[in-house]
């Protein structure tokens, strides 16, 4: 059995795609003939509903029935050869759907292709009808017919997005591998810029290449990059990745930094979950969730290692590293859902919890990447602390690598710590107990001191209402007011309109926190909210401001054993 889907273009400006779909095989195809199509895709844990897109599907010979929310049943009687068609419309650009213009079609196979039930092992060969000067990037091989791609199956077919279009190509070879790029819109980066994003992947590749032993384990990789004010994001495959960065990436060496650490971060995970995988997503169920307590690991060192790599490459300076992590530090600190959600059952709640945030999101969980990044940092530092130097986060990854990911066993679902342990040559079940399994607040200071950091933080002038506000539509709307904060003690909701403080009004989110700056903590002031057509005086006794932006610097009488690990943690 194969599959043969063809895509064109039924209207650019509407956003629709037409796809015909044929399965061929060489004896009669079952009966009745199920195809559905997948309701999530890898690496994005959220059931997305892809076949809410999908429009007219129909058969030019055969009866077709919708026989679940993302299948259809085919009828026929012994047929070999049955074709459907449908449209999809494509108007999302993120990096996990599909978007379609007039000027470029980018395709993710979740929310694009069929595939028969029960059969996720058929081969299928993708073809596209485009207007004249498009060109096709993916990391599918090409096959025999003009404009056509091979995947060997579903797996691979998902894990392939296509940029169709007028983008904008570059290549650069990194340890001896290609690495191809397509740039949407092609004239939002100048030559300048090209260079420097070649050059800084380049060293990215390598560097990663090096950390894991040496050697890349594909023979060629796209980048599918796509600049918008929209957005941010990356979303990692196996031989490429699809990034959205905004058109000012390369405007300030912060958001040059961030592009960089994307680009390190999709890239690391080619052999962090796109090899190497938890049990727990192996092998991938398409039309259900998929889940795994590690993503702490698998986004969280990922997250970890994209601006620890950035460091080892030089790209970016000592300060400029030890100032990401605080900035880091002092997200966690400020939300109080880190003593209510572990790392492990955030991993394990992706589904419902970090892809589908509310007004309580602060409160209830706390994020697997973010926290997941600073538990693997004192993880590293542990390790080698408790090892003299002799082992560290880099000697766990190898081992990983060549204990499961090579050879592409699953890693199983409990048996993080003991990996770690045996690696180490040392007990940790502590620091898991803590960290990973426990909902308690890190004791990031403690683990720094061992190798002769201390966390300094200003002390801001003003007080706070612990909320956080948004501007739209010209007014200032409370997006989420933090669990035992001076707001939630006053009544102040997700939703309210701030209108003044005191008896300053309050037109932006930064003139609420000029407002605040007056007060101190402690001291008891009005705030003038607007609810359901109403305005509310709602008195309030303000909390202490936030710390002002947090640095690590190094102890001046730190020992000579904890300069020595820092060194060797740093880089140098």
């Amino acid at each position: 059995m194969r599959i043969l889907s063809h895509v064109s273009l039924a209207d650019p400006h509407a956003h629709l795609v037409e796809v015909e779909t044929t399965i061929v095989s060489d004896e009669a195809l079952p009966s009745p003939l199920v195809l559905f199509m997948p309701v999530w895709t890898p690496g994005s844990y959220l059931v997305r509903e892809y076949a809410r897109h999908v429009e007219g599907m129909r058969s030019p010979t055969h009866a077709v029935r919708k026989v679940r929310k993302n299948a259809w049943s085919v009828s026929h009687e012994g047929a070999r050869e049955v074709t459907v068609r449908y449209r999809v419309y494509c108007n999302d650009l993120t990096v996990r759907t599909n978007h379609v213009d007039a000027t470029h079609a980018y395709l993710n196979g979740a929310c694009t292709f069929l595939a028969v039930e029960g059969r996720t092992d058929v081969p299928t060969e993708v073809s596209f009808g485009m207007p004249a000067g498009w060109r096709v990037a993916t990391a599918l091989p090409p096959a025999a017919r003009e404009n056509a791609y091979g995947a060997k199956d579903l797996d691979t077919l998902v894990d392939s997005p296509i940029e169709l279009g007028l983008f904008r190509s570059a290549s650069v070879t990194c340890a001896g591998v290609e690495h191809a790029f397509a740039i949407w819109p092609p004239d939002a980066i100048n030559d300048a810029n090209l260079h420097r994003l070649l050059e800084g992947t380049k060293t990215i590749v390598e560097t990663e290449a090096k950390l894991l032993g040496g050697g890349l384990p594909h023979g060629g990789y796209t980048f599918i990059l796509h600049f918008s004010p929209k957005g941010r994001g990356g979303l990692e495959h196996r031989d490429s990745t699809t990034l959205l960065a905004a058109p000012t990436a390369f405007d300030t060496r912060d958001g040059f930094l961030d592009l960089l650490s994307l680009v390190a971060h999709e890239y690391f995970h080619l052999w962090n979950v796109k090899r190497l995988r938890p049990e727990g997503l192996s092998p991938y169920r398409y039309e259900e969730e998929n889940y795994t307590r590690l993503l702490w690991w698998f986004e969280g060192a990922t997250s970890y290692f994209d601006w620890r790599v950035l460091r080892l490459a030089k790209l970016c300076t000592e300060t400029e590293y030890l100032d990401h992590l605080a900035a880091e530090l002092g997200y966690l600190e400020q939300t109080p859902g880190r003593l209510v959600h572990s790392l492990e059952e955030a991993s394990f709640d992706a589904w419902i919890k970090l892809y589908r945030p509310d007004e309580n999101s602060p409160n209830s969980t706390v994020s697997y990447y973010r926290k997941g990044e600073l538990v693997c940092a004192l993880l590293d530092l542990e390790m080698r602390v408790r090892t003299s130097g002799a082992r560290c986060l880099d000697d766990v990854l190898r081992h990983l690598w060549a204990t499961y990911g090579k050879d592409e066993r699953p890693v199983p679902e409990h048996a993080m710590q003991q990996i770690f342990e045996d690696v180490a040559g040392v007990a940790m079940g502590d620091l898991f107990e803590a960290w990973i399994r426990g909902t308690a607040d890190v004791d990031a200071a403690s683990t720094l001191a061992k190798v002769g950091l201390v966390i300094e933080s200003t002390k801001r002038e003003g007080a706070s209402l612990g909320l956080k506000a948004r501007d739209a539509g010209g007014k200032t709307t409370v997006a989420a007011v933090l669990r035992g904060s001076a707001a939630q003690r006053a009544g102040v909701d997700a939703g309210d309109e701030l209108l003044a403080i005191g008896d300053r009004r309050v037109e932006t989110a930064a003139s609420m926190e000029s407002a605040l700056a007056l007060f101190r903590a402690g001291d008891r002031t009005t705030v003038l909210v607007a609810r359901d057509g109403k305005t509310r005086p709602l008195e309030v006794t303000l909390d202490a401001a936030p710390a002002g932006r947090a640095k690590l610097v190094q102890k001046k009488d730190a020992t000579d054993a904890e300069r020595a690990l820092y060194r060797a943690w740093i880089g140098d």
